[in-house]
């Protein structure tokens, strides 16, 4: 009787066969497929996550079919789609807001043809007495635009109305372009400091919906000017760096119009001089929008400048009518020997506004604009044929270009209350 039990205790566990094998078998074949899967997958894979390549094959084969592969698949593949954590406020492009009023709404258009590119109309955000009060813009295609003024003038609320982060009480903005055209760069931009800088533009690129495409991740890093730092985590890097991760983040997708938020705030002064060349150098193929309290900056690189006082715009136009019109040229010249002939035949030249000496061997000359004084001082040079050390403009500073601003506007608006 003992080998009857035995022998039905041992049918018990025997494996299923028959119509229970039919069952559970195309299980079992999923789940190994599954699991075959995570392993090439992790073999094919140029980088995974949170883990080296070699936990994550130990994990899939050893861990407990298939939670294994399945943890794989969620949390391990660097190519991803992007983690539920929120990601850092990196530069993407700028969202359109829906019409919250008829007055205040941004119009982004089809990439047209139309040479002016931005257009505000009466465009107004008041914080209750600071902001913007009835900005009108009009920004050409491909051109590099300098925004100036001083801390506190409405820059950043402009740019943000811009970008559709922010919405004006009123007024209204068209840019002709689709909104994946536009990419912005912020003062400071954030990231969580467990990315490196490759997973960061990886990041931006993935948010814009922008599917790999060759080297462009380097490319970006190294136009940025981090290519050496590429692999490190973002923690560690210095302001002027995380700024440089910023313009990175913003040029992975190739946009249109980038707009750019006071680039080189945290630069010393070769990184400062590398993010200007740089913008310089996207004149014509796309249209770059930066903020700025320095005006040296927009001199050097912007073919048109609006200038913000209060949040009101005193000046739009070209870069060299606003220095000619409102900032007094002036050069510094230093030649070889004494300074008294060269004195007076500049005193003698109808352009010349003023001569004073700064030296024994220098003078300081003012004239009516830039192109006078361009043309007429090598003139008066030669006419004494001096010996000419060093001929040197003056840089002008944004005060004094916001005190003639001023003034002028002041006068104006006496002139109408008279």
């Amino acid at each position: 009787m003992s080998g009857r039990v035995l022998g039905a205790e041992l049918g018990e566990v025997n494996l299923p066969s028959g119509p229970a094998l039919l069952v559970l078998g195309p299980v079992l074949l999923a789940v190994l497929g599954l699991v075959i899967y995570s392993l090439v997958d992790l073999v094919r894979a140029p980088q995974v996550k949170y883990l080296p390549k070699l936990a994550w094959g130990l994990i899939i084969v050893i861990g407990s079919a298939p939670l294994g592969a399945i943890a794989y698949l969620l949390f391990g593949r660097g190519h991803a789609a992007t983690p539920e954590r929120p990601g850092p406020p990196a530069p993407v492009p700028a969202p359109v807001p829906g019409p919250t009023s008829a007055l205040a709404r941004v119009a982004v258009e089809p990439a047209l043809r139309d040479p002016i590119l931005i257009e505000t109309a009466a465009l107004t955000k008041d914080y209750g007495g600071t902001g913007l009060f009835d900005v009108g813009l009009a920004i050409p295609r491909g051109c590099v635009y300098g925004l100036v003024g001083p801390n506190g003038s409405g820059k950043t609320t402009l740019l943000s109305i811009l970008a559709g982060t922010r919405h004006a009480d009123r007024g209204t903005v068209r840019i002709a372009l689709p909104r994946t055209a536009i990419a912005v760069c912020p003062d400071v931009p954030e990231f969580d400091g467990w990315l490196t800088a490759t997973e960061a533009v990886n990041l931006a690129r993935t948010m814009i919906g922008m599917p790999p495409h060759g080297d462009d991740l380097a490319a970006a890093l190294h136009t940025a000017g981090l290519a050496d730092v590429a692999d490190r985590p973002v923690g560690g890097f210095s302001r002027g760096m995380t700024q440089r991760l910023g313009l990175a983040c913003a040029l992975v997708g190739d946009p249109q119009l980038l707009i750019l938020d006071e680039p080189t705030s945290a630069l010393d002064p070769a990184g400062r001089a590398d993010m200007l060349d740089l913008i310089a150098s996207m004149r014509g193929r796309r249209t770059v929008v930066l903020s700025t309290h320095i005006l040296a900056d927009v001199q050097r690189v912007a073919d048109e400048v609006g200038v913000l006082r209060a949040g009101r715009l005193l000046y739009q136009g070209p870069t060299r009518t606003l220095i000619d019109t409102h900032l007094q040229p002036r050069w510094q010249i230093r030649i070889a020997g004494d300074t008294t002939a060269l004195r007076a035949e500049l005193g003698r030249q109808p352009w010349v506004t003023a001569v004073q000496p700064v030296g024994p061997d220098a003078l300081r000359v003012e004239a009516v604009s830039i192109e006078a004084g361009e043309r007429g001082i090598p003139v008066a040079l030669a006419a004494g044929r001096e010996r000419l050390i060093s001929c040197e403009p003056v840089a002008a500073d944004l005060e004094a270009a916001f005190l003639a601003l001023t003034t002028t506007a002041k006068e104006v608006i006496s002139g109408v209350h008279s």
